[in-house]
């Protein structure tokens, strides 16, 4: 978050003391602040007062708390806890580092196409991982995706969250929430009854406006707008942008359209659709390298000098992992590989424990073969990629000779 007004009242709320100001909406305020127990910067989003005597708008205060803890995940900000002083209600939220989105994007600034993929990739795999845990997010826009200066996005805000199992009723039927700009069509008549398609829509429109630098229906205060929105009358991207590729111009005006059920059916086909990304610094290497040398002595493990052609085809066994997307494919670099153990850059995150059936080509001469193996763990390698550790299951091992 970038800086913002100094603070002069209030000084604290609880534990915390407010340094400054970064931001402020219809409901509340964002501070930066100093936990003075632990000495670590956190961001604190108070109610503002007026609001507080009212137990609906409290209750979705406070949903964005409980929305946000149950989600553990790289690319959305964490939710550290949730109070009360005096008649300020608060929440405690991890502090980025950074400016959002909605900034970078301020006075119709666009993005080059790879940039503006590169956040969406990671926005929609954290929007994937919400759904999968029942959490609809329902008002995804630019000003709420923090992007920091090693350009690590994060999906932030649960204000509007809707807990698909939750008890508490706090969206009315028939009513409307959420930013009209981004908001899919059949929010507007029911936010109650919004799924993943309208956060697909909302995501899509977030893509629409990096790329082109404009807002699709930008008067969504007008009734003739809202009918567009509707008949889904928007200029493609590449209408505005004559020099995007086809692949991405694609895969907006499907998550726009004003269909749900023709929509990409969740944020990770969506996702899918978009160009593939290859890691910083441009095709993949020729030759899979190491992170370490080979271990000598009798307990020397077999090392593979020549693993496969780069990049290989990395394939999800649905069956394993009881996925409701069905079998999924994607391109993948192997990193390293030993005779128990794989190391996988993927554009998309895979949780430890999944099972992933990889194809590869056994070295130069050698014929494609099934690999199996569980990712052990998972940590950001390139921006919008994860550097995913498995370990090899019982079966076919990968071992060429050592040259």
């Amino acid at each position: 978050m970038a800086a913002g007004t100094k603070l002069r009242t209030p000084s604290g709320v609880g534990p915390y003391s407010l340094v400054e100001r970064l931001g402020k909406g219809g409901m509340g305020a964002v501070y930066r602040a100093l936990d003075r127990e632990t000495g670590a910067t956190v961001a604190v989003k108070i109610l503002r007062p007026e609001l507080a005597d009212d137990p609906t708008l409290v209750g979705r205060f406070l949903q964005e708390f409980r929305s946000a803890t149950r989600l553990d995940h790289p690319n959305i900000v964490r939710a550290l806890g949730a109070g009360a002083d005096g008649r300020l209600v608060y929440l405690v939220m991890e502090y980025v580092e950074g400016v959002s989105l909605g900034k970078m994007l301020a006075r119709g600034t666009k993005l080059p196409e790879r940039t503006a993929v590169r956040l969406v990739t990671q926005v929609a795999q954290a929007l994937h991982y919400a759904h999968r845990h029942r959490v609809i997010h329902r008002d995804v826009k630019p000003d709420n995706i923090l992007v920091r200066p090693d350009g690590l996005a994060k999906l932030a805000d649960f204000g509007l969250a809707k807990d698909v199992d939750g008890m508490d009723n706090l969206t009315r039927s028939k009513s409307a929430l959420g930013t009209p700009h981004f908001m899919a069509p059949e929010q507007y008549a029911d936010a109650k009854k919004v799924g993943v398609a309208g956060d697909v829509y909302s995501l899509g429109a977030t893509l629409y406006n990096a790329l082109t630098g404009s807002i699709p229906f930008a008067d969504c205060a007008t009734f003739t707008a809202l009918a567009k929105k509707v008949r889904g009358e928007v200029p493609s991207p590449r209408e505005v942008v004559p020099d995007l590729s086809a692949q991405v111009d694609l895969a907006v005006r499907r998550a726009l359209n004003p269909d749900p059920a023709k929509r990409p059916s969740s944020c990770f086909q969506f996702l899918k659709l978009l160009p593939p990304l290859v890691p910083a610094g441009g095709e993949a290497a020729p030759a899979a390298k190491s992170r370490r040398p080979a271990p000598q002595g009798p307990e020397r493990r077999t090392y593979v000098r020549r693993v496969c052609s780069l990049p290989t085809t990395c394939v999800v066994n649905t069956d394993l992992m009881g996925s409701p997307d069905g079998k999924e494919t994607w391109p993948a670099t192997v990193h390293d590989v030993s005779a128990s153990g794989v190391g996988l850059i993927l554009a998309r995150r895979f949780e430890p424990g999944s099972v992933l059936a990889v194809q590869m080509e056994g070295g130069i001469g050698r014929p494609v073969r099934d690999l199996f193996v569980r990712v052990v763990r998972v940590k950001p390698d390139d921006l919008g990629h994860w550097f995913h550790g498995c370990t090899i299951l019982p079966g076919e091992v990968p071992v060429d000779p050592p040259q």
